[in-house]
């Protein structure tokens, strides 16, 4: 279904709409909510559902004027207000995790909790990292001939298709998000926090735990052997992990 938020055409769907406690899901960088849609008809009946296509993603119009993460969340918040939701659940992947926990620092008020799915919340990158970039420039030629993936690892992340495909509007809006680091106001998080995280996950790696320990109220639930795009190699897992904390939070 469609409509207007802040004179943007946005696309949402809606899962089990008689429902009065609420669940809201942001995809990642280059999805949109049609990868969610297993999930969600997985979950329980019992819970609303709303799987909501970003900006510039899915059916929905792009935001004016290159936006950062801030214009992001503040467009959530018109959609959330539109729907007139109140105490619901926020949950978001990736970017859409970084969305998703800068809300939470604005609009507490909002939410009964967060859960974050391999959030890309940390941005900065350590001198060791930056080091490794500058090797691996000068190492590519050797990746070409070695399994799938390996000059990823060796970084210590890697592209998704989707993402390698950003239209020109995109890379523009990319380029904003990526050095908008969320680390110096983890400890500033007011409302319970689930961080979900692949133990495989080389797009942003070991940083589950960083987040538990930095996030006053809140928990981390690893799912071994799992990558960073989880809702597509484990869905069943992660089904069984939000259930658990849904559970938890509607008892």
């Amino acid at each position: 279904m469609q409509t207007v938020v802040d004179g943007v055409l946005t696309n949402y769907e809606v899962f089990n709409p008689e429902q009065v406690n609420t669940l809201v899901i942001l995809h990642g960088w280059g999805s949109s909510l049609q990868f969610w849609i297993p999930i969600a008809k997985q979950l329980s009946p019992n819970l609303r559902i709303i799987l909501l296509d970003l900006p510039s993603f899915g059916s929905t119009a792009p935001l004016p004027n290159d936006p950062n993460i801030p214009e992001y969340t503040l467009f959530v918040k018109a959609f959330t207000q539109k729907l007139k939701l109140s105490h619901f659940i926020l949950s978001g992947h990736s970017f859409g995790g970084q969305v998703t926990l800068d809300y939470a620092l604005k609009f507490p008020h909002d939410l009964k909790s967060i859960i974050l799915v391999s959030p890309a919340v940390v941005r900065e990158r350590s001198k060791s990292a930056k080091f490794k970039i500058i090797l691996a420039k000068v190492l590519r030629p050797l990746f070409s001939i070695l399994p799938k993936h390996s000059f990823e690892r060796f970084l210590g992340w890697y592209t998704p298709r989707d993402y390698s495909n950003s239209t020109e509007y995109q890379r523009r809006v990319l380029k904003k998000i990526v050095v908008y680091d969320l680390k110096p106001f983890l400890n500033q998080v007011k409302i319970p926090t689930d961080i979900i995280w692949g133990s495989e996950d080389f797009v942003i790696p070991y940083m589950g735990k960083y987040l538990a320990e930095h996030i006053l109220d809140s928990h981390l639930h690893v799912i071994y052997g799992a990558h960073h795009l989880l809702y597509l190699t484990h869905p069943k897992k992660l089904v069984d992990v939000l259930s658990q904390i849904i559970d938890r939070l509607y008892v």
